[in-house]
């Protein structure tokens, strides 16, 4: 009888381990330079579902219209890093309709911090956000039922002489967990991140007051235990309006699904890096190799079966991202140190 009800708990055990809540980490979600991933979504009414635990979402039959890659960056890297000093990090956006941007943020191994935006560089439209208090959009760690509230402000200009500021208040609570299915694939155990924001925007031209006003937003982003960045997220207007985008891959997602099966040699690499990819996987052809501003330096060739090779004896030392682009479009990422020749 004792044995039997340890069999009983063992399995018992083993299946909580399987339908386990996360909880989002520095180690495990802080963006990375050097990140890749592309998303896809839809404007549209999109109801983002119960709260509580154990949860099954299903957003599978979303037909995407609209469409973002991002590539994450130095701030130094970037056209607007002169406005934003304090950042460490910056995420270079493009989308739908040539649009670019850039965001730039602070992070460390407690929270994660949104310094601001630049948008359409060397356009008549460049437009700059520059929060001179932060908005923190993370803390690490964070689990099911935990919750902060933080206040922002921001001025900025807007045309000519009118200036416009900002202030508001971010409540984030993670109020579930549960599996969600997306577009692009299915994820067993994911948290969810609510974020309720409400914010009042006040005109001034030429130093007079003009008007006031105050808007509300509410954002639920779904992570896994790895994702750096959400791997499906929806913002409710105050409209009732929302958008959804779901993320097609994450370099560091798919490493870590992949990584067991992928094989890149020798590391740290003098003169030449190789990649051995996986039986059956010979629609993984276009394979590249990023510095850590997102700049690509060279293509890995093909010189046998599921087997690349490129010659990096010019390369200056230092760190590497091999970018692997699927025939299914999704991306996988690879680091790699360049050594100095001796």
């Amino acid at each position: 009888m004792k044995k039997s009800y340890i069999i009983i708990i063992a399995i018992c055990l083993m299946r909580l381990g399987i339908t386990a809540q996360p909880v989002i980490t520095h180690n495990g979600n802080a963006p990375q330079i050097g990140d890749i991933y592309n998303q896809s979504g839809a404007n549209g009414n999109f109801d983002p579902g119960p709260n509580g635990a154990g949860q099954n979402w299903d957003f599978s039959d979303i037909t995407p219209t609209l469409s973002l890659s991002g590539t994450t960056v130095t701030p130094a890297s970037t056209p607007f890093s002169g406005d934003f000093p304090e950042s460490n990090i910056a995420f270079h956006y493009t989308g739908s309709g040539d649009y670019e941007s850039y965001s730039y943020a602070e992070i460390n191994t407690t929270e994660m911090l949104n310094d601001g935006i630049g948008m359409e560089p060397g356009t008549a439209n460049e437009f700059i956000i520059h929060y001179t208090d932060a908005v923190k959009i993370m803390q690490y760690p964070f689990a099911f039922n935990d919750s902060y509230t933080d206040t922002y402000f921001t001025s900025y200009s807007v045309y000519g002489d009118m200036l416009t500021h900002e202030y508001g208040n971010i409540i984030v609570t993670a109020d579930a967990w549960g599996s969600v299915s997306t577009p692009a694939a299915t994820y067993t155990s994911t948290l969810r991140v609510k974020s309720e924001r409400t914010y009042t925007d006040s005109v001034w031209v030429s130093g007079n007051f003009l008007s006031a006003s105050t808007h509300t937003q509410t954002d639920y982003e779904w992570f896994t235990a790895t994702s750096h960045t959400p791997v499906l997220s929806i913002s409710v207007r105050e409209d009732g309006t929302s958008a959804i985008y779901s993320t097609s891959a994450v370099g560091i997602e798919e490493e870590n699904l992949l990584q067991s099966q992928i094989s890149l040699y020798p590391n740290p690499a003098t003169d030449r890096i190789n990649i051995k990819l996986p039986k059956g996987s010979t629609g993984h052809t276009d394979i590249s190799i990023y510095d850590l501003t997102g700049k690509q330096i060279m293509y890995l060739k093909k010189i046998g079966n599921n087997l690349f090779s490129a010659n990096i004896s010019s390369l200056v030392p230092g760190e590497y991202v091999i970018r692997m682009n699927s025939s299914t479009k999704n991306f996988i990422t690879k680091r790699f140190i360049k050594a100095s020749l001796k």
